[in-house]
């Protein structure tokens, strides 16, 4: 129980360095004025035999556990044991009222978006809109990790789709920090305002160099400062429905192929397969729903290979996946 307790205290994340100095150091001094005081004056009495007995005898006084198998019999024991259940149970009654009180503190902290989330791996996705919907139910399909994160997030919808979020300016770096940048592996932002989009931009390369950042573009003339600002991969919102809504008045089955092929959650999905080494691609091992619709080498896509084309290192496969 000690040893427990001693481990949350160190979890505790209290205002000051010396309250958990304060709290670790008295809950010490009960066990070690308590341990000496019941070797010194019970000793040889009523089975207490070595020091680890005393220490025993502290902790179920201190925690009022009382198993029944000891009471003191000396003077100096008896008050010893008054001594360390009022100093001891007074102790234990503070750690708990600090252990609750940071539960609380936390988990609305949490509801609220205003502390600090610790992940690795994931991915931070910037605004709180209907693309944004769109791209979570991608994610969970994946089983990838993220968080969203926004100055002006529905928080309500949030909680309760069990959401992780923090809410704050992206564009400053101490909410980006609070977002876990330097071990995110992906950002994606998702902004109606593509000014505010290169400030997070710039701001999140700043502190984690190696992430890959996605980004939608509302007007096309930004797409140029959006890969000086360091996005790697540019969607521009007018270019892509655009397109669609043509193909659906003209290509209808077209238009209705490129949405399934999009989405992982319904329909078939499209994949791509890097090649770790050469290989031909007779020799790759795909599931039985799977079938290569191309080949991606050297920046351009092949649609007439053979199934004993030499595959380079780096290349990449796009594979369809009917659905089971």
């Amino acid at each position: 129980m000690l040893l427990w307790l001693i481990r949350r205290l160190r979890a505790l994340h209290l205002e000051k360095y010396e309250d958990k100095l304060f709290l670790f150091s008295l809950l010490m001094a009960v066990l070690v004025f308590g341990s000496i005081g019941f070797y010194y004056f019970e000793r040889g009495s009523a089975g207490l035999t070595g020091i680890w007995d005393a220490v025993y005898w502290v902790i179920v006084t201190i925690t009022t556990v009382g198993y029944g198998d000891y009471t003191p019999k000396t003077v100096g024991g008896r008050v010893t044991f008054v001594l360390v259940a009022l100093g001891g149970i007074g102790t234990i009654a503070y750690v708990f009222e600090q252990l609750v009180s940071f539960s609380t503190k936390t988990q609305l902290k949490r509801l609220f978006g205003s502390g600090s989330l610790k992940m690795k791996g994931h991915t931070i996705i910037v605004g709180w809109n209907a693309k944004a919907e769109e791209a979570i139910k991608e994610l969970e399909t994946d089983n990838l990790e993220f968080l969203v994160v926004g100055s002006d997030l529905d928080k309500t919808a949030l909680n309760a789709q069990g959401i992780a979020h923090v809410s704050g300016d992206p564009t400053k770096s101490e909410t980006l920090e609070r977002c876990s940048i330097n071990d995110a592996k992906t950002l994606m932002i998702m902004l109606d305002n593509d000014a505010e989009t290169i400030m997070t931009a710039l701001s999140a390369r700043r502190r984690n160099p190696a992430i890959e950042i996605v980004a939608t573009c509302e007007a096309r003339e930004h797409k140029e400062m959006m890969q000086g600002a360091g996005i790697n991969h540019i969607i521009s919102d007018a270019e892509i429905s655009g397109r669609l809504l043509a193909h659906a008045v003209t290509e209808p089955v077209v238009a209705e192929f490129i949405v399934q092929a999009t989405s992982a959650v319904e329909g078939f999905n499209v994949n791509q397969l890097k090649v770790e080494k050469k290989t031909p691609l007779s020799e790759i091992s795909l599931k039985e729903n799977e079938t290569v619709i191309a080949v991606y080498k050297n920046g351009e896509f092949i649609f007439g290979f053979s199934p004993d084309v030499e595959l380079e290192e780096g290349d990449y496969l796009l594979v369809i996946a009917s659905p089971h």
